[in-house]
């Protein structure tokens, strides 16, 4: 399935184009992917990629920076290489690519943090990045990329309050970590904008922004995979009355897309685009709030490329398109995307701040 348009970051996606990226030769110690280089790519640069051995599927954050990368090459004019490794061979992938001449070396996902980490303080020559994790200790060479997805997150809340009939909305996490927090925090600031625009009292059940307490998946085995258990904390929040519910809490977000399915409920979803990965489901999705990775990839070996790189956190957010609001199956008229694009834009210049304990900065 396409992706569903994205009504409200034209102004950060419209700038990216999609094209099919090179790889040089991977380590040999490492389970890797490849492509044949570009004839046009300059090969002064060599941007890199390492995933987990996962499989990847249309949508999955490997998927995203894969993607991210074959815009890096078809736009910059650089070379790419891409590697797929196991866990235990993480090292050993990093420091193949190292050897291979990469310029920046971009890893996704937090069970890269040691051995990225250490890769880093190995090669200070060599720039690396780290997509969704931050590292107790950063080295000068490593940029963790950050998701500012309370800012997204913001303009879900004002979109569920905007299309609730009960008064009530809610939204859960998988823990209370801020992985999780961020969009919780977000969503309900959004709730209260909508409030004081519109002149309403729609109540964001699930959440409290100053005790940072609310509704999380009670699983016995594992929040973030506990469908079931997920269902329940959705279930919890339906019979206090709401009909518009934020899942934060991956495939444990599955129950309440089953509970939507037999109740009427509609459910935004988290991190990656809803009706992309779930798309049985997407007549049941709101919206989707993502982090994008692939413009999140792209904009970092950008920076880089340019010489732009610099110590220190890369913020992905509204501005740059790293993170976004989706739209879902339904419910989306042109009036209700002009306001959130409205918003978008003033999130943007600073008009309205979005605050969370767990952004950064």
């Amino acid at each position: 399935m396409a992706q569903v348009t994205k009504v409200f970051t034209a102004l950060a996606a419209g700038i990216l184009a999609l094209a099919l990226a090179g790889c040089a030769d991977p380590p040999p110690s490492a389970n890797t992917t490849t492509d044949s280089p570009s004839t046009t790519a300059v090969a002064s640069y060599l941007a890199c990629l390492i995933t987990d051995d996962s499989q990847i599927t249309e949508g999955s954050p490997n998927q995203q920076a894969i993607d991210g990368l074959a815009r890096a090459q078809l736009q910059l004019g650089v070379e790419t290489a891409h590697t797929a490794a196991a866990q235990s061979e993480y090292a050993n992938a990093l420091q193949g690519l190292v050897d291979r001449g990469c310029d920046v070396v971009v890893g996704v996902g937090a069970s890269f943090t040691d051995a990225i980490s250490a890769a880093a303080r190995a090669n200070p020559e060599v720039h690396f990045a780290l997509m969704d994790a931050t590292p107790s200790s950063v080295p000068t060479n490593l940029r963790p990329v950050f998701f500012e997805t309370h800012q997204a997150a913001f303009l879900a809340g004002y979109l569920a309050a905007s299309q609730s009939t009960t008064g009530k909305v809610g939204v859960f996490g998988g823990l209370p970590v801020p992985a999780a927090t961020i969009y919780l925090d977000g969503f309900v600031q959004g709730v209260a904008h909508y409030n004081t625009q519109q002149n309403r009292q729609v109540e964001a059940l699930g959440w409290n922004m100053e005790t940072q307490d609310g509704t999380f998946v009670r699983s016995t085995t594992d929040p973030w995979n506990d469908p079931d258990a997920g269902r329940a904390a959705a279930a919890s929040l339906a019979e206090q009355g709401a009909d518009v519910i934020l899942a934060v809490a991956d495939k444990s977000g599955l129950g309440a897309l089953g509970l939507a399915q037999e109740s009427g409920v509609r459910v935004i979803w988290s991190d990656t685009d809803g009706c992309v990965t779930q798309q049985a489901s997407c007549a049941q999705l709101l919206g989707s709030v993502v982090k994008d990775r692939a413009t999140a990839v792209f904009e970092v070996i950008a920076t880089e490329h340019a010489g732009r790189g610099a110590a220190g956190v890369f913020s992905a957010n509204l501005r740059n398109g790293g993170t976004q609001l989706l739209p879902g199956g339904a419910g989306f008229t042109p009036e209700l995307a002009a306001e959130l694009d409205a918003l978008t834009k003033q999130i943007i210049d600073g008009t309205i701040k979005v605050a969370s304990p767990a952004a950064i900065g």
